[in-house]
């Protein structure tokens, strides 16, 4: 492709990437007036005939045949978590299987590991593969909007949250849980951007809950450092702005899940799919083809799931970062000496951390690049590096998810 048709179909993907985000931030905004419902829209479950667009977790599985359950626990600061599990299509739930444990990436839920077609969503994959498929959700996601005695809509503190809180509080829980309901010691690990941020800070910190019952970890896209990444968008600051007009708005909630702004992202996705590669293109996958764009509008009509703007921040704080450092959130200097006991953020010692790491990198990935990952590599010694033609979304909604089996080689080990 030569020069001017390379920048002339980037001016276009850009165009339709703005279009699309004005037209959603609108429909999100005026559903804000309308729609209060912020977690996954019960009340749509009993509709007929059924639709992906609007069925629950629990109605969208066993539809398709998967036998589920709904589990709930507790953290140690009073989260309510909600925990999904499915087993072999067509079969009944039953002890004794190798558990896998997936872990959603930032504003999302466990749903995203089943919106792909049956035979590319890792969540379904593993099922029938006869391993026994757990889904986490974390605090503030739309099926986990809850605590003992915080209010989600009256209460800033229960928004006072990153992904150092979920390595410290949510994923011990979750490990805690399953083990007393499966009676399996061991827990195999995957996780997804943000889920795999959280697992690495766990295990740098050597939680010991997590350190006692994770087996296999496998970290597809993992994001650690973002030294180098290439989505401009982020790159640019439009992420600390984005958190500091958030702050500015007193709105502690970012992304919150809302069922009509969903659907009508969904619906402008199967009409004009050209317009949601776009968007895509500019923000996660450099080739954004990869991408299932058949089953993309099912995916959004479920996201985003909600998080907090901390969450953003911490985020950000690693992007501005100029030396990539993987490091706890920065409350300011005051509050760090209170946190920390020190001026700055403690640093992540990543040489800690001696369990079994497969790191599945994408080379057109434009969230997790190639470069930090391969610095990733190089600091855990336990770690091994794939690479495979994915994004960062395709990772998970792809077409052709050539990674999918390379992870079943990895948990049969």
């Amino acid at each position: 492709m030569c020069i001017r048709d390379r920048s002339k179909r980037t001016v276009i993907m850009g165009l339709l990437f703005v279009a699309l985000t004005i037209a959603h931030v609108a429909w999100v905004a005026f559903s804000l007036t309308r729609d209060q419902t912020s977690e996954s829209p019960r009340f749509l479950a009993q509709a007929t005939p059924f639709d992906e667009f609007t069925a629950p977790f629990m109605e969208y599985v066993q539809n398709k045949g998967y036998p589920a359950e709904e589990h709930f626990t507790v953290t140690k600061d009073g989260y309510i978590l909600r925990l999904f599990r499915i087993q072999a299509k067509n079969t009944k739930i039953q002890r004794g299987k190798t558990v896998v444990f997936l872990q959603h990436g930032i504003s999302d839920s466990g749903e995203v590991w089943v919106m792909n077609d049956e035979d590319k969503a890792i969540g379904f994959v593993l099922a029938n593969a006869g391993y026994d498929v757990w889904f986490g959700n974390n605090r503030g996601n739309k099926f986990s909007r809850n605590h003992t005695t915080l209010n989600p809509d009256k209460d800033p503190a229960f928004w006072s949250f990153s992904f150092q809180t979920f390595a410290l509080y949510d994923q011990p829980a979750h490990f805690s849980y399953i083990t007393r309901v499966t009676g399996q010691e061991k827990i195999n690990y995957i996780g997804h951007s943000q889920g795999t941020t959280q697992m690495f800070a766990a295990l740098a910190d050597r939680e010991a809950t997590v350190v006692r019952h994770i087996d296999k970890f496998i970290a597809l896209a993992p994001v650690v450092h973002m030294k180098f990444i290439t989505n401009d968008f982020m790159n640019i600051g439009a992420i600390s702005r984005i958190g500091f007009l958030a702050q500015a708005l007193n709105m502690n909630e970012f992304a919150a899940f809302k069922p009509k702004g969903a659907v009508f992202s969904a619906k402008v996705c199967k009409a004009f799919p050209k317009v949601c590669e776009a968007q895509q293109w500019a923000l996660t996958d450099a080739d954004p083809s990869n991408i299932n764009l058949d089953r993309w509008p099912v995916f959004k009509a479920h996201q985003p799931a909600g998080t907090s703007r901390q969450c953003l921040m911490h985020y950000s704080q690693l992007i501005n970062d100029p030396n990539g450092t993987f490091k706890k959130y920065d409350f300011g200097e005051q509050e760090n000496l209170l946190q920390y006991g020190q001026a700055n953020p403690p640093v992540y010692d990543l040489s800690k951390i001696t369990e079994k790491v497969y790191l599945v990198a994408g080379t057109v990935d434009r969230i997790a690049d190639i470069q930090d990952i391969e610095r990733l590599h190089s600091e855990i010694k336990s770690s091994q590096l794939r690479k495979f033609y994915q994004g960062h979304e395709s990772m998970i909604m792809g077409n052709n998810p050539d990674h999918i089996p390379y992870i079943l080689e990895v948990l049969s080990k």
